[in-house]
């Protein structure tokens, strides 16, 4: 008896040996890029073998400041998320409602057509994208550059707040309605506050993509619309 409860003791200390290993090693895989370039950013010269920098300097962040204009590409960049994030979480509200509330014919079919921009490669995406975008004259603008992006944000929200909408409790809908409330009543006091982890949700998805969206940025960006992943790269 005592040989099998040292025999489990020792089976379950192995596995959380190898599991706090996987961790670790995990971690270590997630964070390495990182430190990697922070070491890079205040490094001059080539790095040793112990890919520690021969020499320390600031030079880099003075260079991003005064030469790189990183505050004005800053506020490009949150500006133009900012734009992508209200528009994507407005179309994924009415969208979501229609798909998660109500039955329709081919709503499979529609939600595919929706999620299609995620399906093809983005270059391919983007090239059509900027091709539209030249002819209405929306490239270099904030308003032309955030409704790219809100063709690859939107997909997220209305997938997000479609599961959310499809959870709702018909019985709440219900009962809000005995009590008396209208259709705009019972939005904005029950459907509301019971969707606001959705759509905090579908925003945090909508202005991270935005935040990072290179592809369509690069090809309808102009001199007074840089972000901070198109600096990046003419960097």
């Amino acid at each position: 008896m005592n040989l099998a409860r040292a025999y489990l003791a020792g089976l379950r200390h192995g596995w959380f040996v190898l599991g706090y290993t996987l961790c670790v090693c995990l971690t270590l895989l997630i964070t390495a890029p990182f430190l990697m370039i922070a070491l890079r950013s205040v490094g001059k010269g080539w790095f040793g073998r112990l890919w520690l920098p021969p020499q320390l300097t600031w030079e880099w962040y003075r260079w991003a400041i005064e030469v790189g204009n990183i505050p004005e590409v800053m506020k490009n960049t949150l500006i133009i998320g900012a734009i992508a994030v209200i528009v994507s979480t407005v179309i994924g509200i009415f969208a979501g409602w229609a798909f998660g509330r109500r039955q329709m014919p081919g709503k499979e079919l529609l939600m595919a057509v929706v999620l299609l921009p995620r399906m093809i490669p983005p270059i391919t995406y983007a090239l059509g994208v900027a091709k539209i975008f030249y002819t209405l004259e929306l490239v270099d603008t904030h308003v032309g550059v955030a409704l790219a992006h809100v063709s690859v944000c939107a997909p997220y929200a209305i997938l997000v707040l479609s599961a959310t909408f499809e959870g709702l409790d018909e019985r709440v809908l219900e009962a809000a309605s005995v009590c008396g409330a209208n259709t705009i009543k019972r939005f904005f006091y029950v459907v509301l506050p019971l969707i606001m982890p959705g759509i905090l949700a579908s925003m945090i998805f909508s202005f991270t993509h935005s935040y990072n969206e290179f592809t369509l940025t690069l090809l309808t960006y102009g001199p007074n619309t840089v972000t901070l992943p198109v600096r990046t790269y003419l960097a």
